[in-house]
Formats: structure tokens, sequence, C-alpha cells
């Protein structure tokens, strides 16, 4: 019970790291341009609302990580990663088709959600 609740926080905050150089430097510029956000944009909203929210929502999905991912090795993680991260490919496919969305900002997010899925899966899968 206590490993669950440390890998549940630990990937919490690994998922908003990732987020963090994700959408930061690694790809921060080609996400702004993609979705039409400039910096006085990003600068004017609720940034304490935004982050927080994330982190709620990071750590909901770690916590169903930890349900799925429920045979306690890294293998069993990065299979339950990928799955869940081509189940939300698909549905957000889905959606960015019909909004007319750019084929780069799909790859943008569903990369990182992807690579968060996964390693939100080996980490639990490691620590139970």
């Amino acid at each position: 019970m206590v490993m669950d609740i440390v890998a549940v926080i630990v990937v919490t905050v690994v998922g908003m790291g990732l987020g963090a150089l994700w959408y930061g430097p690694l790809l921060g510029k080609a996400w702004q341009a993609e979705t039409g956000l400039t910096d006085e944009k990003i600068a004017d909203a609720n940034m304490g609302l935004i982050m927080g929210t994330a982190t709620l929502l990071e750590l909901i999905a770690a916590i169903i990580f930890l349900f799925m991912a429920d045979d306690g090795s890294a293998f069993n993680g990065v299979q339950v990663g990928a799955l869940a991260s081509m189940f939300f490919a698909i549905g957000l496919g889905i959606n960015y088709l019909f909004e007319r969305q750019s084929m780069k900002l799909y790859l943008i997010n569903i990369g990182y959600m992807s690579l968060t899925f996964i390693l939100m899966g080996v980490i639990i899968g490691f620590l139970r």
C-alpha cells in the first residue's frame, strides 16, 4: 500500500515534469505555432488553475494505471502504457480529423501522452 502511494506520487511528478519539458524547451514553440497560442495569451492564462487541474488529472491517470498494471512488473507496465497510448491515439485521432487539426499538433500531443503513459506503466510496474 505504501509503495502504491509512492508510485502514484512519483508518476504524477514524472508526468508533470515531462510535460514541462515537452511543451517547453523541446516542442513548445512548435506546439504554440500549431495551436495559435502566443506568449501573450499564455501569460494571460490562469496558470494556477491550469497547472492545478493538470496535476489532478495526472494523479487520476496514475491511480488508474495502478489498477491496470496489476502483475507488478515493468514489462506489464510497458504493455499497459502502450495499450493505453494506442487507445488514446485512436480517440484523439478521430477528434483531430473532425476538428481539422494538423498532423503536427496531433503528433506533438499524442507523443507526450504516449511517452507519459509508457513511463507511468513502467514506473508503477517497477515499484509495485
